[in-house]
């Protein structure tokens, strides 16, 4: 009897279990999870097709990502894209965390990028709209920091041209090995700006968050 009470004092003096990811959610294979994912939106977008009253551009384009041909294929890093063909790029990647995971997505091309990661957990697949999303005044003090716009009363980029930008400011290069997303410049006037790096998107305590580069000297 005395064993009996202290086991159950010992057991509800314990700290809560953590909440185990859902099987789907335990793979690190980034095949596996591009099948979850494909598996999930024949059911998701037909259903978002039906509420025009929400922005599910990144759900549409993760169905357009997950149908291609991934013709670099590294599994063992959770990495895969379509290489570097003409056109639209596509990149997805696989972060692990104790939960289940992140699968990001990326597509490049003509001066557009399109993003779109879902988190993979106890609840299943959740698309997460602003994943890899840097608000734009985050992302021109990422231009500022990086010494890529010009002082005031200089030629060069300024910051009202990056808040008039017709288009993505911003490149994402998912890794194939680690959990650091690097951030280049996506403006192409001056050509002198283009593909520059302006920090990183570290995959910590399972979030993205934005890291610049050092502060450089004007």
């Amino acid at each position: 009897m005395l064993l009996k009470a202290f086991v159950l004092l010992s057991l509800a003096s314990a700290p809560p279990a953590k909440p185990a990811a859902s099987a789907g959610c335990a793979t690190t294979n980034i095949e596996t999870a591009l099948q979850h994912l494909t598996a999930h939106l024949k059911t998701a977008v037909p259903e978002a097709s039906k509420d025009d009253s929400v922005d599910n551009s990144a759900m549409y384009f993760a169905e357009e990502a997950v149908g291609q041909t991934w013709t670099v294929r590294d599994v063992p890093n959770g990495y895969v894209s379509t290489g570097n063909d003409a056109g639209t790029r596509y990149e997805a990647a696989l972060f692990k965390n104790p939960e289940g995971y992140h699968l990001a997505i990326v597509g490049t091309g003509d001066s557009v990028i399109n993003t779109a990661v879902y988190r993979c957990d106890k609840s299943g697949l959740t698309l997460e709209r602003e994943g890899l999303e840097v608000p734009l005044e985050k992302a021109i003090e990422l231009y500022a920091n990086a010494g890529l716009i010009a002082p005031k009363g200089k030629p060069g980029l300024t910051r009202k041209d990056l808040k008039d930008w017709g288009g993505s400011i911003l490149a994402y290069h998912l890794p194939r090995k680690g959990r650091a997303i690097r951030i280049t410049s996506y403006v192409d006037e001056p050509n002198s700006a283009y593909g520059k790096d302006l920090g990183t998107l570290e995959y910590v305590q399972s979030k993205f968050q934005v890291v610049p580069l050092k502060t450089k000297a004007r």
